[in-house]
């Protein structure tokens, strides 16, 4: 067992990763001069790791070490290494260097590679040693006694030099496996299927002198190498942090719908927009952006269908001038594929872009497909929560988009039970009446405010979204009568120059001065 008053001062300090992500469930770092066992199967991404850390250290002014005992060839390795991000290769045999440890291990077992060990850290003066074999040092230990004397001697000698050392080991051995003990700790990587997929994992099942992240979290293989994706509600735990002041509005760019929302939505409240598809769902947000932009109120879109371009076509036939506010950088559109991608790496893109612009307004459009490559589907109401409360904190109001599951339903079903995550419910619907169907909008709930919870017809115009002025026409449709208007009626604009028709019998022919 690591003696840890043998470390050297400051025994908290932390060393990174060079791993995205992985330094945030190490709290911080590895511990410098710590000892770790990097497990897991053939392809899981162990040798990438611990190339990465190697780099990432030289990168920081650090001297690393890399040893290989009956691994690969060096030039291959090399060959492999070419293609990543962090591969530099000046470094190579001038702060970073590659030794083999097989010839060592062969000729005098474990005592002569723990030589090989400590004479190449003291020449090389290193900070960061990775060591990939433990599996051969165990095949070629006579004992298991043998091999945790090995691992106390590496700990100690490593502690007292301040060189941080990664063992690379084979499949997790559980915690009762005798080479977990000796070190300051495990981080395991697994490769497993989800039906027809494959989800990398790690998990961090040991960490001496500090708290870890626990569970499993995702990551992925890049040619930037290992990052990390964290699950959001493990680290973003924090409850919003604010108190909402109902005389702080934001306008949705529907005055109709302000009224029944006495004045409009609450800022940093939350609201779930759900419908079904052609219901208007799309372009309500786009109202909620323009509005926002007018204000200058930077907003941002993300959706999983419709694109920037067709957004910006789409809103300029309902007279909205969306691309005037994209080019200005006032609305911000982002558009991506949701199958087989990582809802916590979306999860971290969306609050780098919220910090990055300083956005207070955002539309989600396609909250299940935001959640629809969770691997644990009983993940998802904390996943939401972590997710909405992480905005609210970022002073966001945000407007999320749901599909329900009738395409024409006299109740909305929604798919994801987050209605009560949400400050604000409203509810698009489609009605149908003998051959025609029409648009009904209501506020099924506004926690922060009062609201008109009665029904209104609305409809899509060239003008956009225009809702009507009471529930009459609604109050109609659902008696079976065909509603006589849709939405508030407008005079005719009369072009200039122009005089009014008179709307009466024609003038007589013949008569006077014809």
């Amino acid at each position: 067992m690591t003696d840890t008053a043998e470390r050297p001062d400051e025994p908290d300090a932390r060393v990174s990763s060079g791993v995205p992500g992985l330094d945030t469930l190490l709290r911080g770092g590895f511990l410098r001069g710590g000892t770790y066992i990097i497990a897991g199967a053939p392809g899981t991404g162990k040798t990438l790791l611990g190339n990465q850390y190697c780099f990432a250290t030289v990168a920081q002014g650090g001297r690393a070490v890399y040893l290989t005992v009956l691994g690969e060839s060096h030039a291959r390795m090399m060959q492999h290494l070419r293609s990543m991000s962090f591969f530099h290769p000046e470094a190579v045999g001038r702060v970073l260097n590659y030794e083999s440890g097989s010839a060592a291990l062969k000729a005098e077992g474990l005592a002569g590679l723990g030589k090989l060990i400590f004479r190449a850290v003291r020449e090389h003066g290193a900070t960061a040693l990775v060591v990939d074999g433990l599996v051969a040092m165990e095949e070629r230990s006579e004992d298991p006694l043998r091999l945790r004397e090995f691992l106390h001697g590496l700990c100690v000698h490593n502690a007292l030099a301040g060189c941080t050392t990664l063992l690379l080991a084979g499949q997790h051995g559980g915690p009762v496996d005798p080479r977990y003990t000796m070190v300051d700790g495990v981080v395991a990587l697994a490769q497993e299927r989800v039906g027809v997929k494959s989800v990398r994992l790690v998990e961090v099942t040991k960490f001496r002198g500090g708290p870890q992240v626990p569970g499993q979290h995702g990551f992925q293989i890049s040619k930037d190498g290992l990052s990390v994706h964290p699950r959001i509600e493990a680290v973003y735990t924090r409850l919003p942090a604010r108190t909402l002041a109902t005389d702080a509005r934001l306008t949705s760019g529907l005055p109709a719908l302000d009224e029944m929302l006495s004045g409009g939505l609450v800022r940093d409240s939350s609201t779930l927009v759900a419908g079904p598809p052609g219901s208007g769902k799309t372009q309500l947000g786009l109202h909620f952006l323009m509005e926002g932009a007018r204000r200058q109120e930077p907003g941002l879109y993300l959706g999983f269908v419709e694109t920037p371009p067709r957004l910006v076509n789409r809103a300029e036939r309902m007279g909205l001038a969306l691309g005037e506010h994209v080019d200005a950088g006032r609305v911000h559109l982002v558009s991506r594929v949701a199958a087989e991608s990582q809802p916590d790496a979306l999860a971290e893109e969306l609050f780098g872009w919220v910090k990055q612009h300083g956005i207070q307004r955002l539309v989600l459009d396609g909250l299940e497909s935001f959640c629809q490559e969770l691997t644990a589907p009983e993940r998802t109401p904390r996943f939401l929560a972590a997710l909405m409360y992480e905005l609210l904190n970022l002073g966001v109001t945000p407007l999320l988009l749901q599909q329900t599951h009738e395409l024409a339903a006299p109740e909305a079903d929604a798919r994801l039970d987050v209605e009560a995550l949400v400050d604000n419910v409203l509810v698009l619907r489609l009605v149908a009446l003998r051959s025609r169907r029409y648009r009904v909008l209501s506020v099924l709930k506004a926690r922060e405010s009062d609201h008109d919870a009665a029904q209104r017809l609305f409809a899509m115009t060239p003008r956009g979204i225009e809702v009507a002025a009471d529930s009459e026409g609604a109050e109609a449709l659902f008696n079976g009568q065909t509603p006589s208007q849709a939405v508030p009626p407008r005079k005719p604009k009369r072009k200039a120059g122009r005089k009014p028709v008179r709307r009466g019998k024609p003038p007589r022919r013949g008569g006077r001065g014809a």
